[in-house]
């Protein structure tokens, strides 16, 4: 029976098993739980202890890139298209809000910067978002720039 040397075969597993630790550790933070279509429940704002209806509030999530828009609920229905409506027609239609946003995970957080909003306010803005989500729920939390304000918003998957 022929002999082997297992410590030379026990430390290149030791060394295997903590390259791979080292390497899962280093690896990009991913992305795909968060990816999809949400609909914003609630909006919670923990300095004030409120919670408020959002309305008609979706966020789609794609790898690098967050769009969020905010329709008003009783819109109404306009037979025209837009090059055809009045002034206050189109105004009856906008969205209450909206914005386009890059984003990569940071340590856990969401790093998102606003390329485009509805207010000007908000773009160019990092915000820096707290998450937890699951297969059917996502919540993101950040203080609120408008009012600094620490916030929840509340979101189910629809996609």
């Amino acid at each position: 029976m022929a002999k082997y040397n297992t410590s030379g075969l026990s430390f290149l597993l030791i060394l295997a098993a903590l390259c791979s630790t080292i390497w899962i550790g280093c690896a990009p933070e991913s992305s795909s739980q968060l990816e999809g279509v949400w609909k914003v429940t609630k909006i919670v704002d923990l300095v004030e202890k409120t919670e408020t209806d959002p309305g008609n509030m979706h966020y789609v999530i794609t790898p690098g890139f967050i769009m969020t828009v905010g329709g008003k609920e009783d819109r109404p229905v306009v037979d025209n298209n837009f090059a055809l409506m009045t002034p206050e027609e189109i105004l009856s239609q906008l969205p209450a809000g909206g914005g386009f946003m890059e984003y990569e995970i940071i340590d856990g957080k969401i790093h998102r910067t606003t390329r485009f909003a509805l207010s000007e306010y908000f773009e160019g803005k990092l915000i820096v978002t707290e998450f937890e989500v699951d297969a059917e729920t996502l919540i993101f939390r950040d203080d609120h720039h408008a009012d600094g304000h620490l916030r929840e918003w509340h979101m189910i998957r629809l996609e």
